[in-house]
């Protein structure tokens, strides 16, 4: 049997190896060639034309990110990086990540539970970068289903919260749907798989960039309109009544689905507070299934939701799911997306 072919590429030999052998521990897996900068790792592209590439975000000479904005047009392809996981090394990935990354894996610190949490991260994300849509919303043209006066207007919102869950590919695909967000949106709670450190620098990159106030949620925060609630990372991140307000809840029970945020835990939690019927629900790119049960719950007690199509998500697996087991009520490409919870905000 024909196995999957990988390079690895980082500018330290030991690394080089170690990850080789987490890779050749899967019988299906191969490392066909090895780099210790951006400029072998180019050659061998060309000549090996590997699958998927392993990167360091640190290299001699070029670092990762320019590597992957000049590599990427040319021979696209889905890279997986190697990140440490302190703030400065979640600021480069995240850069890596909106050049073109398909995801990242953290280096392990040492000890013998984050050498095997990282080799199983690691496999898992190479067998999901074999359902990588390389080029999202190609084959997705932007429809004008609506006229521009109402494009223009501002929609009156009786949903009351939009809950949103994300994972691979979910970074860029949030940015790209918040763009379009102003101060007349409800608040907004997302729950997207990131690990400590990544959540508050990803929550100030976009309120840097973008017309509504984002943050990293924290506990027991009253909901309030035009503002983003990013879950942090190794935190669920719920809501609920407090009188006749509506929180954020900040905890740390057991992973779900392997998670922690896991997107089921922020829907079930407002299935659980009766809010369903005052939320727009939506699920957008990621690998494996989480969401796809809370969003189901949320939907069969009146939620709205929507699921992002096949087309433009990067992995189409949380949707998928979805979508599979009926929660999703409308599936639209990300581009249509804001459109829709327009045209849905008044139901």
């Amino acid at each position: 049997m024909k196995k999957h072919t990988v390079i690895v590429v980082d500018d330290q030999k030991s690394v080089r190896s170690m990850i080789k052998r987490w890779i050749e521990s899967d019988p299906n897996w191969e490392v066909i060639g090895e780099a210790n900068n951006p400029y072998e790792a180019r050659d061998l592209i060309i000549e090996k034309q590997p699958e998927v590439m392993t990167l360091d975000v640190h290299m001699p000479g070029m670092d990762g990110i320019v590597f992957l904005k000049k590599l990427l047009p040319q021979y696209p392809m889905p890279v997986i990086m190697f990140s440490s996981s302190t703030t400065e090394g979640a600021g480069i990935t995240l850069e890596a990540l909106e050049a073109g990354a398909f995801d990242y894996v953290t280096k392990p610190i040492g000890t013998q539970e984050s050498l095997v949490e990282a080799k199983e991260d690691l496999i898992s994300k190479l067998y999901e970068s074999l359902n990588y849509n390389v080029s999202p919303s190609a084959n997705s043209q932007k429809t004008n289903s609506f006229d521009s006066n109402y494009k223009r207007s501002k929609p009156t919102f009786k949903r009351k919260f939009i809950l949103i869950g994300s994972s691979t590919g979910g970074t860029t695909a949030l940015r790209k749907l918040l763009d379009e967000v102003d101060e007349t949106f409800p608040p907004i709670l997302i729950a997207q798989h990131m690990p400590e450190n990544f959540t508050a620098l990803f929550a100030q990159r976009l309120n840097s960039d973008l017309k509504v106030h984002v943050k990293e949620a924290k506990d027991k925060e009253i909901l309030q309109k035009g503002n983003v609630y990013i879950a942090p990372g190794n935190y669920h991140l719920g809501i609920q009544k407090l009188g006749n307000d509506h929180y954020t809840r900040i905890f740390q029970t057991d992973k779900k689905n392997g998670h922690r945020p896991s997107v089921d835990v922020l829907f079930e939690s407002a299935a659980e507070e009766d809010l369903a019927c005052e939320c727009i629900g939506i699920i957008l790119t990621g690998m494996g299934s989480d969401g796809a049960t809370g969003l189901l719950k949320l939907k069969n007690k009146g939620c709205l939701t929507i699921g992002q199509n096949k087309e433009s998500c990067v992995v189409y697996g949380m949707p998928k799911v979805a979508y599979e087991l009926g929660a999703v009520t409308y599936q639209v490409p990300l581009e249509e997306m804001i459109e829709k919870i327009k045209e849905i905000a008044s139901l």
